[in-house]
């Protein structure tokens, strides 16, 4: 009898798949795709659509919906990036993940974020996304295990980064660097012309 249970134990364990949770910090960075592959179980240690992989077992997944994309945002962030494609995707958390989510984007659209898998269960927020100064994205949620982002019609939504437990950092564009050292530069010629003039 004692073996019999072993055994059932045994085979139950062997059975069962393995729960990730979602570490805090972790970053999706959609590097290391190739252009139009989806991400699907990438981020849960698995392959994307076209063999990228294996990825981090970080307990995410991904629906067919969300593939890699050689387009730059235009600011922050370099490609590759995601690009939605069809009317949404679904991010599936394996356990619920309780706190800040961030992200980059570009694009009109919403995000809406739900207490179980494939936008199931009570959905807990919903935010639209619309193109801003810095084109991010974050908020401090409920715990939640999934997010199903939508683009508006007649728009294309990207996405990059997405973090979990910190808020993704706005990076100035080029154009913004270069106008504030040009105006550092001023400041310092005419600092330096008044006291030549002393």
């Amino acid at each position: 009898m004692k073996s019999a249970t072993v055994l059932c134990m045994f085979l139950f364990v062997l059975g069962a798949s393995p729960v990730y949770a979602v570490p805090n910090l972790a970053s999706l960075t959609f590097d290391g795709f190739l252009n139009d592959e989806a991400i699907l179980t990438y981020y849960m240690g698995g392959f994307g659509s076209l063999g990228s992989g294996p990825g981090p077992a970080f307990g995410i997944t991904f629906t067919p919906g969300l593939v890699a994309d050689s387009t730059p945002l235009g600011f922050g962030p370099t490609a590759p990036t995601a690009r939605i494609t069809g009317t949404s995707a679904t991010m599936n958390l394996d356990s619920a993940f309780p706190g800040l989510v961030s992200f980059y984007f570009t694009g009109n659209g919403t995000v809406s974020f739900f207490s179980g898998q494939n936008g199931s269960g009570t959905q807990l927020s919903s935010f639209g996304l619309t193109p801003s100064l810095s084109n991010t994205f974050g908020a401090t949620l409920l715990p939640f295990q999934s997010a199903v982002f939508t683009p508006a019609v007649g728009s294309t939504l990207r996405l990059d980064i997405i973090t979990f437990g910190a808020q993704v950092v706005p990076e100035p564009s080029t154009a913004m660097l270069l106008l504030t050292g040009l105006g550092l530069v001023s400041i310092f010629r005419r600092i330096r012309g008044r006291a030549s003039k002393a």
